[in-house]
């Protein structure tokens, strides 16, 4: 989960107020996000593909990827929204280290959280004294976005060797006060030094996710579309920006689904929109690439969490 605790952010939306909390006072500069230099990326035609496929409530996908830039093909099979987070776990780490240490004071303190034993700034500054510090500086690698059921989306990221953790937390319908990843969708990831040799499309719209603003430049018509999304900088703290791609049918307004894409008091099945895929949580420079079919009709690109903020963007296909 993207959990934090400590100074308090207040938003306000439409009267409702949402209380993020910043674990500002123990994690690492804002430099210690930007992960170093990477190569250019190679453009081209072919890239490498990994299937992952989504049901309620299991990811299947093969225990290991190769390095490097891979695109993933992910099958939304299940009868809820899903998504993949990819968190890269620092040296050393484990994936028990992450379930014993992360999830499980997470999901305890949540269930206080939902049974009103815990008020909400209870529950984040519990959270953060719980959060080992190893978390706070753990790299957001990306992931596909919100991907409705019945659709398939592809985002291409670049995954240095490594361990991770593959991870989905939409809340679960079967208890509302778990999340899909306590349900199954919770896996380890082994990135091995063997070379995907995977290759980036050439993008033709360009997002950019900074402090907390959402830029888009380029050809937003209808028609196959190559995105990239670029993360310049996340906020202090422990939020990471991401962006995904929802259709706005009828009278459904961005600020309906702005609101649900906050796990804290929200994201329970069903989404109340079509969900088309996107570009998961990153840290700083990181960069993912996605795919999008654009017919016409009314779309936003919309954060998670950071959504009611502002950092969406609502457009029309003609």
């Amino acid at each position: 989960m993207n959990t934090s605790g400590g100074t308090l952010l207040v938003v306000e939306l439409s009267g409702a107020m949402l209380i993020i909390v910043g674990l500002l006072a123990c994690s690492p500069p804002e430099t210690a996000q930007t992960p170093s230099p990477e190569p250019p990326a190679q453009v081209g035609s072919e890239p490498s593909v990994i299937n992952i496929t989504a049901e309620d409530y299991s990811f299947t996908a093969p225990p290991t990827f190769p390095s490097g830039w891979l695109t993933l093909r992910f099958d939304n099979q299940g009868e809820e929204t899903h998504f993949v987070s990819i968190l890269e776990l620092p040296e050393g780490k484990t994936f028990d280290d992450y379930t014993s240490q992360v999830s499980a004071p997470f999901d305890d303190l949540y269930a206080q959280y939902r049974a009103d034993e815990l008020d909400q700034a209870a529950f984040f500054e519990q959270l953060g004294a719980a959060v080992p510090d190893w978390f706070l500086t753990a790299r957001r690698a990306g992931g596909p976005g919100f991907t409705a059921p019945g659709l398939t989306s592809e985002t291409t990221i670049r995954l240095a060797p490594g361990n991770y953790v593959m991870e989905c937390y939409v809340r679960s319908m079967k208890e509302s006060d778990t999340f899909h990843g306590a349900h199954g969708m919770l896996r380890p990831l082994i990135v091995t030094d063997e070379a995907s040799h995977g290759v980036v499309p050439e993008a033709d719209i360009e997002i950019t996710l900074s402090n907390y603003t959402l830029a888009v430049e380029g050809d937003l018509s209808a028609g196959h579309r190559v995105v990239r999304v670029r993360v310049e900088q996340n906020p202090e703290g422990l939020t990471f920006h991401n962006v995904h791609l929802a259709k706005l049918d009828g009278d459904m307004t961005v600020e309906t689904v702005a609101a649900w894409l906050n796990w804290v008091d929200e994201m329970l099945p069903p989404a109340p929109t079509q969900f088309l895929g996107g570009a998961g949580q990153a840290s700083a420079g990181g960069e993912s690439y996605l795919t999008v079919n654009l017919e016409p009709g009314r779309y936003a690109w919309v954060s998670e969490l950071h959504g009611m903020n502002g950092m969406v963007h609502e457009f029309t296909v003609e």
